[in-house]
């Protein structure tokens, strides 16, 4: 790897978090946490275990804040504690929240050398800093032997896919753990449907009808017409995803693997069928008029507020009763009566969505690498520990003993006391929960218990994963030929779509319009090499073996 200085940097590429961290250790090494960081199975000793590690470093960490807000003073954060006593390091967590004020800044680091010792970034970012020569190859200390909690989350052949960077040396970056399964759903106001005396719909045709009475028959009964049965946010620049046309014409997500071939839904011939359908429902006023304008979770709030009553949204908790800020805790807030349940309108399709796959990665500058290779090291020891249960539940819920019990694997939650901890301390456990911000933990053995859990919330746990999903490809899996941008196209793509559904180009020169995306913007060149990618990665194959439940 060449040195670098300073960075031409590409232009800013979405919002993208950053995060930064540190390494883990083995089973056998890692600590329960308790108030002491001792190990609860080891025997009482008069005389403290010497630290294995002798060399005492300072590190620090680039983070997304997440949904937390700041990180205590030293002798109230115990996390931090914990870390620095067992890795024998001075930790600092350096936090932003995601978007282009924190993209801006890692950029203006790593231009002026002074990049943190671990961060992590975007799928596209890191693939900046790769090209850029910025970041080391982690090969050397990212394996099964040295990370085995680790490779619980992330599979070898997950890891090489994500390594892998056109025209670039592998290893440059890797993903942080992720959820194995997606928590995605359609989700709907049932207090309107009781309202109407009408039922959860069951397919496509009656969740149209549903949307039409929402906005025309005055669901929440308060006289007026101001309700609207869809939204979506278009972020002022694209058609997306959570309209169900997609899914009714055979497109479960963005860019995934169907029957052996890559499949790109917004550049496929029969597109421009879902687009149509899209701009006849728009025709009927019965979506929210504000929802291409809208951003984020604009359309969710929308939702919550009792102005829509469908949207498409992801996340085990989104409708749990037992979790103060989801949306059925925050709609009742405002309404006591109301009631939001995910349904299916898809329940004989082969998925409703993709496979989930990590969209960030962690990256270590070039330079600590040839001149600390022991400091990357211990960076990466305190990363596993980070991806081990101790250290997933010191990150996530704090002291055991303190904030849980726990019986072998088997881990009884103290809510009242989780979020007591959080409150008082500026929510800082969903800052440093950043490595494993997953729901599911079944890679590491642990069954969490939430005794809050109502009968009604586990009824909804169950109902979302049972809803099928289909194999994915694409983000930091496969990446675009050497010098083409797919930020450019799919621009050009977003910017085709919405003129379409808003009735400045023709639906059906949807083919002419295709040809030119494909042809003058490099689609097909795009396209043809994720193929060979998944091809020699054995994407293909591996997608025939795909069994989601």
């Amino acid at each position: 790897m060449k040195k670098s200085a300073a960075v031409t940097m590409t232009a800013i590429f979405g919002l993208l978090p950053l995060l930064a961290a540190c390494s883990t250790n083995t089973p056998s090494a890692s600590p329960s946490p308790s108030s002491s960081a001792s190990d609860p199975s080891s025997a009482p000793t008069d005389t403290p275990e010497a630290n294995p590690y002798e060399t005492k470093y300072d590190i620090e960490f680039f983070v997304p804040t997440g949904s937390g807000g700041s990180i205590p003073s030293s002798d109230k954060d115990f996390v931090k504690q914990v870390i620095d006593e067992k890795f024998n390091v001075n930790l600092t967590v350096t936090h932003m929240a995601s978007g282009p004020d924190s993209t801006n800044r890692m950029n203006v680091r790593f231009a002026s050398n002074t990049a943190p010792d671990l961060a992590v970034v975007g799928g596209r970012d890191s693939q900046t800093y790769a090209k850029d020569g910025l970041v080391a190859d982690m090969r050397p200390y990212l394996t099964p032997e040295a990370m085995p909690n680790y490779f619980k989350w992330i599979s070898e052949t997950e890891l090489q896919g994500y390594y892998t960077i056109e025209g670039v040396e592998d290893g440059l970056r890797a993903p942080t753990p992720f959820n194995l399964r997606p928590y995605t759903a359609w989700y709907i106001r049932k207090d309107w449907l009781d309202n109407l005396g009408l039922s959860i719909p069951t397919n496509y045709e009656e969740t149209l009808e549903v949307m039409r009475a929402f906005t025309f028959d005055d669901p929440d009964g308060n006289g007026n017409h101001d309700t609207y049965g869809f939204s979506t946010s278009g972020n002022g620049a694209n058609v997306g995803f959570d309209w169900p046309q997609w899914v009714h014409h055979g497109f479960y997500s963005s860019m995934y693997v169907d029957e052996g071939k890559l499949v790109d839904a917004g550049s496929h011939p029969d597109t421009g069928k879902v687009l149509a359908d899209i701009k006849a429902l728009i025709e009927e006023k019965v979506v929210d008029p504000n929802w291409f304008l809208n951003k984020g979770s604009d359309h969710l709030n929308r939702l919550i507020e009792g102005k829509v009553g469908i949207v498409k949204a992801g996340g085990r908790d989104f409708a749990l009763e037992s979790i103060e800020t989801s949306a059925v805790s925050r709609a009742r807030q405002i309404n006591p009566e109301a009631e939001i349940v995910p349904f299916n309108p898809f329940p004989d399709a082969k998925g409703i969505t993709s496979a989930p796959q990590g969209s960030l990665g962690f990256v270590i500058p070039v330079q600590l690498a040839e001149n600390e290779p022991d400091k990357v090291k211990r960076i990466m020891d305190i990363l596993d520990f980070l991806a081990s249960p101790d250290g997933f539940l010191l990150t996530h819920y704090g002291l055991e003993g303190e904030s849980y019990t726990r019986d072998g694997n088997t881990v009884t939650l103290k809510p009242d006391v989780i979020n007591k901890i959080n409150a008082e301390n500026g929510k800082f456990l969903e800052i440093y929960n950043f490595f494993t911000r997953v729901s599911d933990t079944t890679p590491i053995g642990l069954e969490i218990i939430n005794p809050d859990e109502t009968d009604r919330d586990r009824e909804i746990i169950a109902e979302i994963s049972s809803y099928k999903y289909v194999p994915y490809t694409g983000g930091p899996y496969v990446t675009p030929p050497a010098g083409v941008n797919i930020a450019d196209y799919r621009k050009e793509m977003n910017a085709t779509h919405a003129n379409i559904v808003f009735g400045d180009l023709d639906v059906e020169k949807w083919p002419e319009y295709l040809e030119e995306l494909l042809t003058k913007h490099k689609g097909r060149e795009i396209f043809e090499t994720y193929t060979r990618q998944i091809e020699e990665g054995g994407g293909f194959e591996n997608a025939k073996n795909f069994s989601p439940n």
